[in-house]
């Protein structure tokens, strides 16, 4: 995000906090990546119409609301599938964001690291790139128990969160953050995160029954990302939606042997026992 946004603040929920106001806000100013979040929503947007439960759902959770404040988000499958959506996020910045996008979403402050709700409150949780942005796979772990908690017995967990195993994830994640900023390939901080296999070890451990594994976003995710500005500031309406097309035929390696290779997220579907 450059200069305008400052590093995050040492770890602390009250420093989560400010930084993702100020991310929110700056990426707001700058109407940023409109084109690619265009792609990324549609991409996710799929899976959950793939995975979601087909009959109505009562209550979802959906554990960040980042999407919905800088773009179209998921909500809209959400509010279709389910009788009640209830969206956190860290960042009052960002909730107000979502709302003002969706003013029939329900939103509040939270984190998810120490969720405000009864034990089994939800059906259903989705939980987009969130657990990606904690600084240790022990943090990912413990937002995973919250999950747990809240979640419905028989009740359906879809989460997603940076690829480990995609050599170009792990080798992004062993440089520092200012200097993967100073270079322009990252929007804003990233977190710790796991192997594929590391990930649904985790799952298992507290008793999560795996129901399917999938893994999205297959192109080359900064190439694609500085390409879709290029179009933005460049092209029509018709060259976007041409780009779009493209980006969104590379999803068919989710069908190859090496889909736990080039898939920039692990995407998980599992059910509380």
């Amino acid at each position: 995000m450059g200069a305008a946004v400052a590093e995050v603040d040492s770890g602390t929920a009250r420093g989560s906090t400010r930084y993702w106001n100020r991310i929110v806000d700056a990426w707001n100013q700058r109407h940023a990546d409109t084109v690619w979040r265009a792609h990324s929503d549609a991409v996710n947007s799929r899976l959950l119409a793939r995975w979601l439960p087909a009959g109505p759902i009562r209550r979802v959770l959906k554990t960040d609301l980042f999407d919905e404040a800088v773009a179209e988000g998921v909500y809209p499958i959400l509010q279709d599938r389910a009788g009640s959506v209830l969206g956190i996020d860290i960042s009052p910045k960002v909730v107000d964001a979502a709302r003002a996008r969706y003013p029939r979403l329900s939103a509040v402050p939270a984190d998810v690291s120490l969720l405000p709700f009864k034990e089994g409150e939800f059906d259903a949780i989705v939980s987009i790139s969130t657990l990606d942005h904690f600084d240790s796979r022990d943090k990912i772990s413990a937002a995973l128990g919250q999950l747990y908690r809240v979640l419905a017995p028989g009740g359906t967990l879809i989460v997603t969160l940076d690829n480990g195993s995609n050599p170009i994830v792990a080798f992004r994640n062993l440089l520092p953050y200012p200097l993967l900023r100073s270079l322009h390939m990252v929007p804003y901080q990233m977190g710790a995160t796991c192997t594929s296999k590391g990930f649904l070890r985790l799952l298992r451990s507290y008793s999560f029954e795996i129901r399917d594994v999938s893994y999205t976003i297959h192109c080359p995710r900064l190439a694609a990302a500085v390409s879709s500005r290029i179009v933005q500031q460049f092209g029509s309406a018709q060259s976007s939606a041409s780009f779009l097309r493209g980006l969104g035929k590379l999803e068919g390696l989710d069908r190859l042997p090496t889909r736990a290779l080039t898939g920039h997220y692990i995407a998980a579907l599992a059910k509380k026992r």
